[in-house]
């Protein structure tokens, strides 16, 4: 935990001393103070026994649990905390959990923070945390509100899991990397295959350095993904940029802790820039297609193997719309032997006889006969078959 944000009217005008032991003002990457507070609070030592009981009684789990005042003033730590912070436990004690600032969450993050616990409810989230020796950690942490017997809020109890390890053990394998966000988008894991994907080291994801190494747009986009895995509780998929260049497709689902809340996003990301650069060259190459196909004076349609239209021309679009002949008004994608039989139901010899022709072509047993002298039906010059129709 550490304190963040504008929690009360009080802390809004506090003096800097105050508003420091508050956390309002937040340290950035490589501009940690030792986070100790000289102002209200500091001498306010008295944990209750019940408190301490909890405080060691956790510390056989592992996890790093510390207690602190109403204002964030940390009075006591268990001994994981100090093995795994490498603060020893008078460093702590005094200081507020800003001691161990990383500086990736923001101040949004901490004010939503403040703002749950105040309220008397339970804080669940994950942070990034800096320890003594500089290294980052990722955990996540529960925050619980003490309450006295008149109901006030007296302490706050923090237990933080460290799942560094744990996420290192589940390293995507292959081509796939992985990341986690928090509710606002703001990265606080990002795997080393992540890393190498956006070209950048882990430590430059954190925080808002993910859609940072986004291309302005699709970090946006990113954003608006998480909101709706978190919201909609499923996943969502898309397909962005980076600053480097390179296409990476994400796949965002909600990240649930033990007890069901939702506390960001779990990203799986994967290179598939070889994909998006095939996909352009076929589009490029339609593009080309359908540029040849408009600059022919005669209407043409081009008919894949399967009896789909692949292609149609401006020419062909005009006669049919000028015509009002609903054999002719075909779309790109649509299977035109289905559409001459729904024609032909209706009595039109026209389509009937024209279906006859594609069977004969598709089927590679020879020409169309053109008994419609409107409509010339031939074989595609192309080795999967397939026909062109022209309007006479």
């Amino acid at each position: 935990m550490e304190a963040g944000g504008s929690v009360t009217d009080e802390a809004a005008t506090a003096p800097p001393e105050r508003a420091d032991a508050l956390g309002i003002t937040a340290a950035g990457p490589g501009d940690l103070d030792d986070g100790r507070d000289g102002g209200a609070g500091a001498d306010d030592t008295a944990v209750p026994g019940t408190l301490r009981i909890a405080l060691t009684s956790l510390d056989l789990g592992g996890d790093v649990v510390f207690i602190t005042n109403r204002d964030g003033i940390i009075l006591d730590v268990n001994d994981a905390f100090v093995r795994v912070t490498g603060y020893a436990r008078s460093e702590a004690i005094g200081a507020t959990p800003k001691l161990l600032s990383s500086g990736y969450q923001d101040r949004a993050f901490y004010r939503d923070l403040w703002d749950t616990i105040l309220r008397g409810e339970v804080w669940e989230g994950q942070l990034i945390d800096r320890r003594r020796d500089g290294l980052l950690r990722t955990h996540r942490a529960t925050i619980s509100p003490v309450l006295d017997e008149s109901g006030q809020i007296t302490h706050f109890v923090a237990v933080e899991r460290d799942i560094t390890g744990e996420l290192g053990r589940h390293l995507a394998t292959g081509s796939t990397g992985l990341l986690h966000t928090d509710l606002r988008a703001n990265c606080s894991y990002a795997d080393g295959r992540a890393a190498a994907l956006f070209g950048r080291p882990p430590s430059e994801l954190l925080g808002p350095g993910l859609l940072a190494a986004l291309v302005p747009e699709d970090g946006q986009e990113v954003r608006e993904v998480i909101g709706m895995a978190v919201d909609l509780g499923r996943e969502h998929r898309l397909d962005v940029r980076t600053v480097r260049g390179r296409w990476l497709h994400l796949e965002a689902a909600p990240l649930t802790v033990a007890s069901g809340n939702v506390i960001g996003a779990t990203l799986t990301v994967e290179d598939v820039s070889e994909q998006v650069a095939t996909h352009r060259e076929l589009a490029r190459r339609d593009a080309f297609v359908e540029s040849v196909l408009n600059a022919l004076e005669d209407g043409v349609a081009v008919i894949g193997p399967d009896g789909c239209v692949l292609a149609v021309s401006r020419a062909w679009r005009e006669v049919a719309d000028a015509a009002d002949d609903p054999l002719l008004r075909v779309r790109v994608g649509e299977d035109l032997l289905a559409h001459a039989r729904r024609v032909a139901a209706d009595g039109d010899d026209r389509a009937r006889m024209l279906l006859e022709d594609l069977q004969l072509v598709l089927g590679g047993i020879g020409r169309g006969r053109r008994r419609d002298r409107r409509i010339r039906v031939s074989q595609l010059g192309w080795e999967e078959g397939g026909a062109v129709l022209r309007l006479a």
